[in-house]
């Protein structure tokens, strides 16, 4: 086997590692999970995890540090097709929402686990602080277009009154759904309306032309 095939095969099998930890992590729980359950869902032995991460907690943080990074490319692309003068506007803001929305449904497990585990794990606690990181990339954005920004405002706008809510209805959507006889896809409707007006906010309070 070459060189260039053992890097890809080792990176496929701790692709294998972290994705059944994420699986398991969000359906079982971190402490209702071990290591034996990791390698038996990812079907390797229990001793190549060691090979990989030196502990339970190895794993949670790389995964943590894969959807930071993903996240990060998420924003820097999604920019792109938007003009800022449009993300002053409800419109605008509804666009890159419904943009945006695709991905973190598809990282549901990984904002459960978050939410499950952050008031026991800093690191976690540090990761939602990390997301801030994110927000440089929305005020160099606003200010190579000329316009004012209000840094802190905004940051705190984003982390209180746009994010975490937003996680919140990504992971409890179908439950409270289920609760009260609703219909997600409705309800999504609904949540990014509220949502927009309330970012319409914050944005016009942050953010103003020079």
């Amino acid at each position: 086997m070459s060189r260039k095939a053992k890097r890809e095969n080792s990176a496929h099998t701790k692709a294998d590692i972290l994705d059944a930890a994420e699986k398991l992590f969000a359906e079982k729980g971190f402490d209702g999970t071990g290591l034996m359950d990791i390698a038996n869902e990812a079907g390797v032995p229990k001793s190549l995890i060691y090979y990989y991460f030196e502990s339970k907690d190895e794993i949670l943080k790389e995964l943590i540090n894969r959807l930071l990074q993903e996240s990060l490319d998420l924003k820097k692309n999604n920019f792109e097709p938007i003009k800022a003068e449009e993300l002053l506007t409800k419109e605008g803001i509804t666009r890159f929402m419904e943009m945006s929305y695709p991905f973190f449904e598809s990282h549901k497990r990984m904002y459960k686990i978050i939410h499950q585990e952050a008031l026991k794990k800093e690191f976690i606690g540090d990761f939602l602080m990390q997301l801030q990181i994110s927000q440089q990339a929305s005020i160099d954005y606003f200010e190579k277009a000329g316009l004012k920004v209000d840094q802190t405002l905004l940051k705190f706008g984003h982390f209180f009154l746009i994010l975490m809510p937003f996680l919140s209805f990504i992971v409890y959507k179908e439950k409270w759904c289920d609760h009260n006889n609703c219909d997600p896809e409705l309800l999504r409707e609904k949540f990014f309306d509220v949502l927009a007006d309330v970012t319409t906010i914050v944005i016009s309070k942050s953010i103003t032309k020079e």
